[in-house]
């Protein structure tokens, strides 16, 4: 099944990242979409096309938002990119409805 995927990517000691992190699994159980969190210092290729940069987060692997972010920034830009992907809009609500009863 197709959900919204929400990536963030990070570097140890970044507390923007950490921030970030606890902003989406704040919003991860009313907006139901699949976290994952990527450190760029694993990945040569991610350090040298991010560097410092960090939070990025991609939704369904689109950049979307970076640096300092809000609940708000992030709820409306996974709302934007589920109207660029009908099928993860339905899965998304159909899951919520079942978690919901």
């Amino acid at each position: 099944m197709a959900q919204t995927r929400v990536t963030i990517l990070s570097r140890r000691e970044c507390h923007l990242c950490r921030v970030a992190h606890r902003i989406a699994r704040q919003l991860q159980e009313d907006l139901s979409f699949d976290l994952k969190e990527v450190n760029v210092d694993d990945d040569p290729q991610l350090v040298s096309r991010y560097g410092n940069r960090v939070p990025v987060l991609l939704i369904d692997d689109r950049e979307a938002l970076a640096g300092r972010l809000t609940g708000g920034e992030l709820r409306a830009a996974i709302k934007r990119a589920r109207w660029r992907n009908p099928i993860s809009r339905i899965l998304s609500r159909v899951k919520l409805a079942l978690a919901r009863g």
